[in-house]
This record gives C-alpha cells, sequence and structure tokens, in this order.
C-alpha cells in the first residue's frame, strides 16, 4: 500500500540529484571559460611597434595582408580597436605606456628642438615603471628598446639592450635566446622597434617596375648603407625624390611593407615561443606609440609626419592582449588607451595598482571602470601644446601658446588659441570642425572644464621631475629619426 508514494519519493530524489549535478556542470563550465586562471609562471611579453597605425592591420579591414601573424594573434587576444596614444610622439607616449601615467603627470614630453637644451625632463622616482612594480616579485626583465635610459626607460630593468632587435634576422636571435633562457622562469620582455617608423626602408608591396633591381636592394638595405646615421630620414627623402617615390601613394606602400617586415618577425617570436610550449600561458601584448599622416588634414604632408597634432590618424593605434590561456579574447570597440596597459597587466596577475596611476584595468568590464575619457597631450613642436578628450564619440582639442620657458604643466589656459570638436560616430574622418556651431558651445565648456581639471589633478606638485642630461648618442638618435 506504501510502495507508490515510497517510489514518489525515490523519483523525486533522483531528479532533485539531477538537477543538482546539470547545475554544478553548468555552473564549472561557466566559471572556468570565464573567471581568469591565473599561470604558475609570470611570463609577459610587450612588443611597442613605433609609428604603426592601427587602420593599417589587416585585422581592421585594411585593404593589404600587411599583418598576417597579427591576425592570427588578435584571434587569440582582447583586440582593442578604438585604442588611443596618449601622446602623439614617441618619448611622452612611451613613458605613459610604461608608468599607466598621462605627460602631464609623468613629465617626459618636452619638445625636442633644433639647438638640444642641456637638460631634459627625467621621471620622478615617486612614478614606478612597470619593470620596477614586476621587479618587487622578483620577475626578471629584459628590454630591447632604443629609448634614452637617462630620461628614466631604463628602470627596473636587469638587461638593458639598447638596440633594434627587428633590424635583422641575426639581432632577432639574441631576443628568442632570452625567451628560451627564461622559459622555465617569470619574466618580463619589452620590445620597441623603429622599423616601420621613417625612413620606410622596406619595399615588399612596392611594384618592381617601379625601382631598379640597385635600388630595391637599396631600400631593403638603406638602414645599413646610410653613412650619415644622424639624418637618416632626410637622406631617404631626397633618394625618394630624386628616384620618382616621394608621393603619397608610394609612401604609403613603403610604409606598409614595413608592417609587413615587422609582422614576420612577431611571427617568428610567436612561433619560438610556442616551441618552447609556453605560448598558452604566457600574456603577449602589443601596442604602437603613435601612428602617421598620409595627407588626410595636412595637404602634401605624407613622409614622417607625426608629433603634430589629435587627428585619429595621429593616435589610434592598436592595443592587442594575448592573456594566458583562453581568458576573454575578443573584439572590443570601447575607446581605451596605452595608460590602461600598465593597470591591466597587474591586475590580472593580482598586483596592486599604485596610486600614481591613473590608466584603468581592461579587465573590468567596460561600465565599471572609472575613467571612460582618454586623454591625450605633449605636442613635440616648439611654442604651443594641444591638448585633447574623448569622452563618447566627442572629441574635443584646444591649442595654446605657453610661456618660454614653459611652466611644468605645459599648460597656458588663458592663451588658447584654437578650440575644435568633432563628433567621430557621424564624422570618423574628421572633416566637420563643430566648435564654430553656436548649438555646440555649451558641449565644448563642458568638455573644457573636464579637461583642465583632469589636467590640473595629473600635474600635481608631488609628481615633478627631475632634469637630466642627455648623451651624444641619443641626440644623434634623435637627430637620425627626425626629432632635432
Amino acid at each position: 500500500m506504501n510502495d507508490k508514494p515510497v517510489n514518489k519519493k525515490v523519483r523525486q530524489a533522483k531528479r532533485l540529484v539531477f538537477i543538482s549535478i546539470m547545475i554544478a556542470l553548468a555552473l564549472f563550465l561557466f566559471i572556468d571559460h570565464n573567471q581568469k586562471k591565473i599561470p604558475e609562471k609570470k611570463q609577459i611579453i610587450l612588443i611597442s611597434v613605433d609609428t604603426l597605425r592601427g587602420d593599417h592591420l589587416s585585422s581592421y579591414g585594411y585593404s593589404r595582408d600587411t599583418s598576417p601573424h597579427l591576425s592570427r594573434l588578435v584571434e587569440d587576444s582582447a583586440y582593442f580597436t578604438n585604442a588611443y596614444a596618449n601622446g602623439c610622439w614617441t618619448m611622452p607616449s612611451h613613458m605613459s605606456l610604461l608608468t599607466g601615467t598621462l605627460p602631464s603627470r609623468h613629465g617626459v614630453n618636452t619638445y625636442w628642438e633644433a639647438n638640444p637644451k642641456e637638460k631634459y625632463p627625467k621621471l620622478n622616482d615617486k612614478i614606478k615603471t612597470i619593470a620596477e612594480i614586476l621587479k618587487t616579485r622578483h620577475i626578471n626583465t629584459v628590454k630591447f628598446v632604443l629609448l634614452p635610459g637617462e630620461l628614466g626607460f631604463g628602470r627596473g630593468f636587469d638587461k638593458d639592450n639598447r638596440y633594434d632587435p627587428f633590424y635583422a634576422d641575426h639581432v632577432l636571435d639574441n631576443v628568442l635566446w632570452e625567451i628560451e633562457n627564461y622559459k622555465e622562469k617569470d619574466f618580463f620582455l619589452f620590445i620597441h622597434t623603429w622599423m616601420v617608423h621613417a625612413p620606410y626602408s622596406n619595399c615588399s608591396f612596392l611594384e618592381k617596375r617601379k625601382v631598379t633591381v640597385e635600388n630595391w636592394n637599396y631600400i631593403n638595405n638603406f638602414r645599413k648603407l646610410s653613412p650619415a646615421k644622424d639624418r637618416l630620414t632626410t637622406d631617404f627623402q631626397e633618394f625618394l625624390q630624386k628616384n620618382q617615390l616621394f608621393n603619397r601613394d608610394d609612401c604609403v606602400t613603403l610604409y606598409d611593407s614595413g608592417i609587413y617586415h615587422v609582422d614576420q618577425y612577431i611571427g617568428k617570436i610567436i612561433q619560438k615561443t610556442k616551441q618552447l610550449g609556453i605560448y598558452e600561458k604566457l600574456m603577449f601584448i602589443v601596442v604602437s606609440d603613435h601612428g602617421e599622416h598620409f595627407d588626410e588634414h595636412y595637404p602634401n604632408k605624407f613622409y614622417s609626419f607625426h608629433g603634430k597634432d589629435f587627428f585619429e590618424e595621429f593616435i589610434k593605434v592598436p592595443i592587442i592582449i594575448k592573456y594566458p590561456f583562453e581568458y576573454k579574447p575578443g573584439t572590443f570597440t570601447q575607446p581605451v588607451s596605452l595608460v590602461d596597459v600598465l593597470p591591466t597587466i597587474l591586475d590580472f596577475y593580482e598586483f596592486k595598482i599604485p596610486g600614481f596611476v591613473q590608466g584603468d584595468s581592461l579587465l573590468k568590464p567596460y561600465p565599471e571602470r572609472n575613467r571612460k575619457y582618454i586623454i591625450c597631450e605633449a605636442i613635440s613642436e616648439g611654442g604651443f601644446e594641444t591638448k585633447m578628450i574623448r569622452l563618447g564619440d566627442l572629441k574635443y582639442m584646444v591649442t595654446m601658446t605657453f610661456e618660454d620657458p614653459p611652466n611644468q604643466q605645459r599648460t597656458n589656459w588663458n592663451a588658447i588659441s584654437q578650440r575644435r570638436l568633432f563628433d567621430l560616430k557621424n564624422d570618423p574622418l574628421e572633416r566637420r570642425d563643430l566648435y564654430p556651431d553656436l548649438k555646440y558651445r555649451n558641449i565644448c565648456v563642458q568638455l573644457e572644464k573636464t579637461l583642465v581639471r583632469i589636467i590640473n589633478d595629473s600635474a600635481r606638485s608631488d609628481f615633478q621631475v627631475r632634469e637630466t642630461a642627455i648623451g651624444k648618442e641619443t641626440i644623434n638618435q634623435l637627430k637620425a629619426l627626425g626629432y632635432l
């Protein structure tokens, strides 16, 4: 008589067990896919490709297949298609990358004049580089970087190699050796290459009918052959003019060829990490410090033209982050910038993010981030300064003159000579300046107030830079790249 109630209870119990198992399995799968898995070893490779425009990558939909290896890396990575540099030339932008701070805070933003000053700004000791922070956990740090160590770019590195490792195959071998040397250890490897920067000394995409065999070889070996190492860009421009190659289309073709050259070298590094069995476990980051202008807004300017303004072609760069294992791949369209890279690395490996950092971890969902604005600063030309804020789809820029000598913040809000406003959603090529339209005036006033507040807070006196002399080698390097 009691069999049926008992059987019913048994069936209910089995059903509850089955449901519990399914819920547990679903929860397990969800957690395994969505929560980060921290590897036993902290292995990080950060590559900065100088002068690389974000929109000239194959993964961005560019017409040429400039970057097949980076396209494959993007498939495994978080790919930020609206990423910005925080400056539009090399020195301030790289210091923002390495410290997570804006140029008005780290201070390494002095323009390079025709006659170099005796002193240049040096990073304040209160601001630590990513290498210095990682060293506190005994992580091995190595760099291959042609940036002035005197200004603070070498701080925190055990091995300070001052050359471009993408110059030639035999030089890249040194990078591959370091990766193999540290394959069983914690390491942070920082690589900076100038091989996309002018002179555009690669002709992978150039039609052979345009040049003789002799000139083809000359272009591909120009950096090795040029006797005047302090005027590389000038010498190459003269060569292009002499051989009817100094025009927008051919310069873009040569520039794209440089991207392809760098992509091949990045592919060799990725291949090495896969051979060593560490690719899945390491964090692999590729960024750029600024873009390059090709006649978009300044007529007849299409060769080695950057550091002049904050139009998209000057400051929109790639940020590609392959996290360890399969954590958070995908394409992200929210605006981000280079100051977000350092806090992202620290956040992933559960380091405390220092108070001086102004970026935000990209691991946070976008609505939870503290800073939804993008700030760019530090124009390289003497006598004026431009600052920019992007908030949502609106981009607002102010240009001002500043005192001589300039104050520490490089700001003179009472001497603004130009204001510009662009709606990037409806005008992505930035053809229509909205500032003259009175109906946008209140928006401009509010954006300027926000910009003033951010810059004034950024340039607090407790982060003031010191000054230091720079060596002859650094001066010659800057001359060769057209900064002096």
